[in-house]
C-alpha cells in the first residue's frame, strides 16, 4: 500500500425517491495497492453507496478518482477514466447471457482497446483477449463462441473478474466477488485480487463474508443505516490479539449513536483467504 490516493469521497448523500437519507455524509479514501473493505448488514446503504461512486445514481458530494473531480461525470466517463466494476448481481449486471464470452469481453470496454479498431469492434482482437482471460483465469469452457448462459456460476465470474482486470483499471469496485461460487472458483478470485492488490490496485471490497472481509481487506469500515459507524483493523481484534475466525459485527443503537459490537471466536487460525 502506497499514500497515493485513487479514490476520495467527501461528504457523500444519496437520497431515495421519498427523500430519505440511504446514503449519510460519508467520507473515505482507498489507497494504490490496498483493499477498502466495507462490511455490515445488506441493506445498509452498499448498494447505494456503490451505484454513486460509479456514477449510476444521484448523488451530492464529491468522487475523487486520483486528483481529478469525476463528481460531474457519467458511468462511462467514470469507467474509461479508470474504474473496474464488479457487479453484485452477475447475471442481471454483469453480462449478457445469451451472447457469447466474447462479446461479454467487449461489454463496458467498447470504446478501447483490444475491443475496438476506429470505429469498429475488432472481433479478432476480442476473441484473443478472451482467449488470454480463460487461460490466466481459469475459465472452464470448450471456447469462446458459446455463450455465457452455458457457463457455471463460478466461471461466468472469473471471466467478469478477468474482463475488469484487463481494462488496467486504478481503481476496482467489487460488489459480492464471491457470492454463490463454489470454493475452488472463490480461492482462485481471491487470489487474483491479492495479486491486483500487491500490484497497486486500489479496491473498493463490498461483501457479506467476513471470513472474505477478513483475509482481503487492509482497512473496514462497518456501514450501518446509511453511514460509516467504525473503522477497523482486520489484522487484529480489540485486544490486540491476532483475528479468530468467524468474527460478527453488528450495529446498534447505544449511547451517543451506533456502535459496533465485535464478537471473536476461537482459534484455528489464520482464516483460508489470509495471504
Amino acid at each position: 500500500m502506497t499514500d497515493v490516493v485513487e479514490l476520495t469521497v467527501e461528504h457523500l448523500t444519496v437520497r431515495s425517491p421519498e427523500g430519505r437519507a440511504v446514503v449519510e455524509d460519508v467520507s473515505l479514501q482507498v489507497r494504490r495497492g490496498e483493499v477498502l473493505g466495507i462490511a455490515g448488514v445488506a441493506g445498509n446503504g452498499q448498494v447505494e453507496l456503490v451505484e454513486a461512486v460509479l456514477g449510476l445514481r444521484a448523488s451530492t458530494g464529491v468522487v475523487r478518482l486520483g486528483t481529478q473531480d469525476i463528481s460531474g461525470w457519467s458511468t462511462l466517463e467514470r469507467r474509461e477514466g479508470g474504474i473496474g466494476y464488479v457487479p453484485e448481481d452477475r447475471q442481471r449486471q454483469g453480462l449478457l447471457l445469451a451472447a457469447s464470452l466474447w462479446e461479454n469481453r467487449v461489454l463496458g470496454h467498447q470504446g478501447r482497446k483490444p475491443s475496438r479498431k476506429g470505429l469498429w469492434i475488432d472481433r479478432r482482437a476480442a476473441r484473443k483477449d478472451t482467449e488470454r482471460i480463460v487461460r490466466e483465469y481459469g475459465v472452464r469452457t470448450p471456447g469462446v463462441d458459446v455463450p455465457a448462459f452455458a457457463l457455471s456460476g463460478g466461471n461466468q465470474q472469473k471471466l467478469i473478474v478477468g474482463r475488469e482486470m484487463s481494462g488496467d483499471p486504478s481503481l476496482l469496485v467489487a460488489s459480492h466477488p464471491t457470492r454463490g461460487v463454489d470454493v475452488g472458483a472463490q480461492a482462485q478470485l481471491w487470489d487474483h485480487l491479492r495479486q491486483a492488490r500487491r500490484a497497486g490496485l486500489a479496491v473498493l471490497l463490498v461483501s457479506a463474508d467476513l471470513e472474505e472481509l477478513i483475509g482481503l481487506s487492509d482497512t473496514l469500515v462497518v456501514m450501518l443505516r446509511g453511514r460509516l459507524v467504525a473503522t477497523l483493523d482486520p489484522g487484529t481484534s480489540s485486544d490486540g490479539s491476532p483475528p479468530r475466525r468467524g468474527w460478527t459485527c453488528a450495529g446498534s443503537r447505544w449511547a451517543s449513536g451506533p456502535r459496533c459490537w465485535l464478537s471473536w471466536w476461537r482459534w484455528p487460525w489464520p482464516p483460508s483467504p489470509c495471504s
